[in-house]
């Protein structure tokens, strides 16, 4: 399509926005190959153009049917387009843009400079917003460059040629900028590719002004970049596995606390829409708990979940060894933020609901599998394929000098066989690989990770780690309260439980699981029988620590974990006490049954202790 140059805008219209966006749309659809090879940050997985182009391909399709509208129209138009269509952290960040400027221009037939610059002030503001952490250096900082400049120069400028020739100057210098901004940028020798992709969206307009035409353009760049990023193969850069994104739609949408949320799961949290509709992205190890949050706020739509992990390797070049890692299955009942803050990658148990076999919190979490066993589905455990631990320990094994698993009880499940068989395997490949019985599951196998996760953090090797996790392993202490013994007894992992406590009214039992065997403990009659035992059992364990972590799983039993949780702060006063709920995983619930509950206790000070002892630094 072609239009007469026009030699001077006064005022932006409908028409002329919807040309001058499609003309961005295509410039950036054009350089998408250039993108992906420059794209380290925050991720290097070398997909930032594909994610921008799909995203400006959802713009394009929205365009065609808007013709002679307000600016009012197109630009909320371009803004739902790229809100559905958004895709990759630089995409959601560019819809975020898109929606600032709809904002900014909501209710206007037509807008001169002055209205046009206050907008796109709002567009720079609203992507900011997007962001539960943003950082310079980034398509944010150009942004706002283009963003300031145009404000700057509206206070004297009626038209709108130079006005966006100069933004686009602006834009270019903070491009260049942010080669040295991060230290990823820096090591690759690159500018930031989602800062790249929208300068080339700015080339598309000013092209568009110039000549009139909005046809594709070529890809010529407009800051030499090198072909590809100087990028080595670096699981470790590459932290939580999955890129993650969903819609959700709602009637009034809080986006602090969806991005709140979301913080709480992964890393790379961007947010973007309005008070009724938002795009989520974030990157995280378990895509199920992220769809599972966003339909705590609204109607979730537009799922999608990439392997970061593939994506990396398939496009990275030879390994470096680094640190240690610690890897556990999703039986271990450790709080998301933990999981989150020590980076650990997880291998998923596979859980069974009546026909569907489902890979635990990454295609279903623990909640949902619940509600699904609540409605009377058949469910059960498995453990993982041989594959998911080979995959697992040889991605991080090319980078890591050492991989340390921590997983369940090998007398309770045949997961630990699996990860042993893989770990040996592996060796003879020069991958070190060491399997650890926690001989507990859920909180107990929780204390376990999380003490082993602060001596790993702390400096300690394989060797010393794996010492760590086999004594905290002994030390600590995990009980749990059945209300219902029938799901038990037909586990067949402890028969005495049907001879002689099954049927008899409301009365529960309270199990240890330590030393990598059941064990009754002693029968309590209803849910305050159990919630009293539970709480005298931990309180004699906490007796002599110095600063006692405590774990509380539960399998849709809210209300007697938090009044657990409530003796137990009651009775031990204590600054150093730390006492975190959670949703039991279905290796615990499928066994113990709806309405359990547990408890898991380690002394934390020792653990200070012993970590400094092998040598582990602060």
């Amino acid at each position: 399509m072609a239009t007469t140059r026009p030699a001077g805008i006064a005022h932006l219209t409908g028409d002329r926005l919807r040309r001058a966006v499609a003309a961005g749309a295509r410039k950036v659809i054009a350089s998408a190959d250039q993108l992906d090879q420059i794209n380290v940050f925050p991720v290097a997985d070398f997909d930032t153009g594909k994610n921008l182009a799909t995203t400006m391909w959802a713009i394009l399709q929205e365009l065609r049917g808007v013709q002679r509208q307000p600016v009012a129209e197109v630009s909320q138009a371009v803004a739902q387009a790229a809100l559905h269509g958004a895709r990759g952290n630089s995409g959601v960040i560019v819809a975020q843009f898109f929606q600032g400027l709809a904002e900014g221009l909501a209710g206007k037939l037509r807008v001169d400079v002055p209205a046009f610059a206050h907008a796109v002030r709002r567009a720079a503001e609203r992507s900011w917003e997007a962001l539960a952490t943003p950082k310079e250096g980034t398509i944010l900082s150009v942004i706002s460059a283009f963003a300031a400049r145009v404000e700057e120069l509206a206070r004297g400028m009626a038209d709108f040629v130079p006005l966006v020739k100069e933004g686009f100057t602006a834009a270019e210098a903070a491009l260049e900028r942010t080669r040295g901004a991060l230290p990823a940028l820096r090591a690759a020798g690159v500018v930031d590719a989602g800062a790249l992709g929208f300068v080339r969206f700015l080339q598309g307009i000013i092209h568009y002004i110039a000549t009139g035409h909005t046809e594709e353009v070529g890809r010529a760049g407009v800051t030499p970049t090198p072909e590809k990023a100087q990028v080595k193969y670096d699981p470790a850069g590459v932290a939580f596995r999955y890129c993650t994104e969903c819609t959700v739609r709602g009637v009034v949408l809080p986006q602090d606390a969806v991005k709140e949320a979301l913080s709480t799961l992964g890393d790379s949290v961007v947010v973007a829409g309005s008070a009724t509709f938002l795009h989520l992205h974030v990157h995280t190890n378990t895509p199920a708990r992220v769809v599972e949050v966003a339909r705590g706020f609204g109607e979730v739509a537009e799922e999608k979940v990439d392997d970061m992990w593939a994506q990396h390797t398939e496009a990275a070049g030879e390994a470096v060894k680094g640190e240690l890692v610690v890897v556990v299955d999703t039986s271990c009942d450790l709080p998301e933020f933990l999981m989150t803050r020590y980076r650990i990658p997880i291998v998923p148990l596979r859980v069974r609901v009546g026909g569907q076999e489902f890979k635990d919190r990454i295609e279903l979490t623990a909640h949902g599998f619940y509600q699904r066993m609540k409605e009377g589905a058949d469910t059960g455990t498995s453990q993982p394929p041989p594959g998911d631990f080979l995959d697992m320990f040889r991605h991080l094994g090319q980078h890591y000098s050492g991989v340390l698993a921590v997983l369940l009880a090998k007398d309770l499940s045949g997961t630990w066989s699996v990860a042993a068989q893989a770990a040996g395997e592996l060796a003879r490949e020069g991958i070190r690989v060491e399997v650890v019985d926690s001989g507990t599951l859920s909180g107990g196998l929780a204390l376990v990770t999380w003490a082993t996760a602060n001596g790993v953090q702390a400096g300690l090797g394989l060797a010393a780690a794996g010492a760590l996790a086999r004594e905290c392993s002994r030390r600590v202490r995990f009980w749990a309260a059945l209300p219902d013994l029938r799901p038990l007894a037909r586990s067949g992992r402890v028969p005495w439980a049907a001879g002689w406590l099954t049927g008899r009214a409301r009365l529960g039992l309270v199990v240890a699981a330590t030393g990598g065997k059941i064990h009754p403990v002693a029968p309590a009659l209803g849910t305050g029988g159990l919630v009293g035992r539970l709480a005298a059992l931990a309180g004699k364990a906490m007796a002599d620590m110095e600063r006692p972590a405590v774990i509380i799983p539960h399998a849709m039993a809210i209300g007697a974990a938090e009044a657990l949780a409530g003796r137990i702060a009651e009775a031990r006063r204590s600054p150093g006490l730390e006492v975190h709920l959670v949703d039991a995983s279905p290796a615990l619930g499928v066994h113990a049954g709806l309405g359990a509950f547990g408890v898991g206790v380690l002394d934390m000070g020792w653990v200070d202790r012993r970590i400094a002892e092998l040598g582990g630094h602060p």
